[in-house]
């Protein structure tokens, strides 16, 4: 007989654990204030704003070592500029011009040098290869003296081309250029006259030359000097004569040891002859603040207008620049191009330009013709095949005086 099965309404299966809960998640950062990226962006414009006075600024007092030449003035040569006493004149038209550039006379800063890089007029050259080593003020000082020669000389050579005799009186040789690290630096000075080398009296560059010939390298040298009036004896290092191809002379003057080096002694510097006339006429210039030697051509030719019947120009405006030799050879001036563009806005009807220098010149001249010449008989040619009157040669062999 089987047992009875038990049963119960009661009985429940077993229940299995709960899965284990994850860590509760860290509350949420509370929203940033309303405006924040906009006070963000407001502190990163100050900071970039306050950068970009910052570098303006900056740039105002940043100077580079670059010279700008830019397009300056053409100046007519007419009677308030020229005054010729002691001989007949005949008046001037003032057709005749001569031509100036600008040229900055200190480092120019940043926003300049960068405002004349974009300038097409504009040329922008190191200052080494325009001034040297000269100071601003030596560099004025220096084209004053050039500009001054330029005068007698272009007084000398239309004088002795109507048949007038000059004569010399005196000559100076003077210091124009002492750069740092030359021998002679700190003892001879810009402006200095080269009065005696040693015992050897100086006249001119070939004095120089001979008079050093009795020294070595690394010698101190007796030299008479006039300075500022005062005459005085410095003892001037001396160093030696290299070749160096970068110089535009090809050599160059270094230190040297006394005694031991071999070789031409040297100074190191550059000079520059001056020359005084006795004119038998007198000219006088009277002209702004114009510097150099680059109107004694137009000078030369304004000189021999004045003096002789006619008119060179033929009525035509004509702008010029070169300087004048005292042989009457016509030598290359510099910011050529640049005169060109002030004689192309002045719409004169003929440019006279150093030969060296035409392609230069054209550049910048436009429509207006350009002819170059290299010598003042070559540009008063020129001027008569351009319509003016010709200007015979003196009718006499013995000068006037």
């Amino acid at each position: 007989m089987r047992e009875p099965t038990s049963t119960s309404d009661d009985f429940q299966p077993p229940v299995p654990p709960p899965p284990a809960l994850p860590p509760p998640a860290a509350p949420a950062p509370p929203p940033p204030p309303r405006g924040w990226g906009r006070r963000w962006l407001s502190i990163a414009a100050s900071v970039v704003g306050a950068l970009l006075v910052v570098v303006i600024v900056a740039g105002f007092f940043i100077r580079l070592p670059y010279v700008i030449i830019s397009p300056g003035s053409a100046n007519s040569l007419d009677d308030s500029v020229i005054t010729i006493k002691g001989a007949p004149t005949y008046g001037s038209a003032g057709n005749l011009l001569y031509l100036t550039v600008r040229v900055s006379n200190r480092d120019p800063n940043l926003w300049k040098y960068l405002l004349a890089t974009l300038d097409d007029d504009v040329d922008v050259e190191p200052r080494a290869n325009v001034v040297g080593c000269l100071s601003d003020a030596d560099n004025l000082r220096f084209n004053a003296n050039l500009m001054s020669q330029s005068q007698d000389e272009a007084t000398k050579v239309a004088l002795e081309r109507l048949g007038y005799a000059v004569t010399v009186t005196e000559r100076t040789l003077v210091v124009t250029e002492v750069c740092r690290g030359a021998p002679a630096y700190d003892t001879l000075h810009v402006g200095d006259a080269i009065v005696s080398i040693g015992d050897a009296p100086i006249a001119d560059g070939d004095a120089v030359s001979a008079a050093m010939e009795q020294f070595r390298p690394g010698d101190a040298i007796p030299v008479r000097i006039l300075r500022e009036g005062a005459e005085l004896v410095v003892d001037v290092p001396t160093g030696r004569i290299v070749t160096d191809a970068s110089s535009p002379t090809g050599r160059r003057c270094v230190a040297a040891r006394s005694g031991t080096d071999a070789g031409d002694p040297c100074f190191g510097i550059a000079l520059q002859t001056y020359v005084d006339y006795h004119f038998p006429v007198a000219v006088e210039f009277d002209l702004a603040r114009v510097g150099g030697p680059s109107a004694g051509l137009s000078f030369a030719l304004a000189i021999v207008d004045d003096l002789t019947p006619g008119d060179l120009t033929g009525g035509q405006r004509v702008a010029i620049t070169g300087a004048i030799a005292p042989d009457g050879s016509v030598q290359p001036v510099g910011g050529v191009e640049q005169k060109a563009i002030t004689a192309r806005h002045q719409r004169v009807d003929l440019m006279l330009v150093p030969r060296a220098e035409v392609a230069e010149a054209r550049r910048g001249a436009g429509d207006v013709p350009v002819v170059g010449v290299d010598t003042l008989d070559d540009a008063l040619a020129a001027l008569h095949r351009h319509g003016g009157t010709a200007v015979p040669p003196p009718t006499t062999t013995a000068a006037r005086s």
